[in-house]
């Protein structure tokens, strides 16, 4: 009766970390060039509202035929489409292994190792 809860448990944090890893569904521009102005209107004259660096993120709003619309900490800009592409993953990353996979192969590991410890203690229960 045990080893069901437990299966039921694990079956329930692997469905989880599974949602966990696939709940990112925004879109990210990033930048290519080694220096992108990201403008407050979509004009090239406005207003600079940051300085990007080759290789940073933004979530991207919208994308247009030659810029992109994206957010800029609390604030929304436009990029030129040439200073970067656009990438379902904002570059998260541990080990060069994405934090969602990572956190999908920890649980597996821990529920085997608490499935195989669970087994062996009721085989040596059922020994005595």
């Amino acid at each position: 009766m045990r080893f069901r809860s437990l299966t039921r448990c694990t079956a329930v944090l692997i469905l989880l970390a599974i949602m966990a890893s696939r709940s990112n569904a925004s879109q990210y521009v990033e930048i290519r060039k080694d220096f992108a102005s990201i403008y407050e209107y979509l004009d090239p004259k406005s207003e600079i509202v940051m300085q990007a660096n080759r290789n940073d993120h933004f979530e991207l709003i919208y994308e247009g035929t030659s810029w992109y619309q994206v957010k800029v900490k609390d604030k929304v800009g436009w990029l030129e489409k040439n200073a970067g592409v656009v990438v379902n993953n904002p570059g998260l990353t541990l080990f060069s292994i994405p934090i969602g996979t990572l956190f999908f192969f920890l649980l597996l590991l821990i529920a085997t190792i608490t499935g195989a410890s669970f087994l062996i203690y009721k085989q040596k229960t059922a020994e005595l």
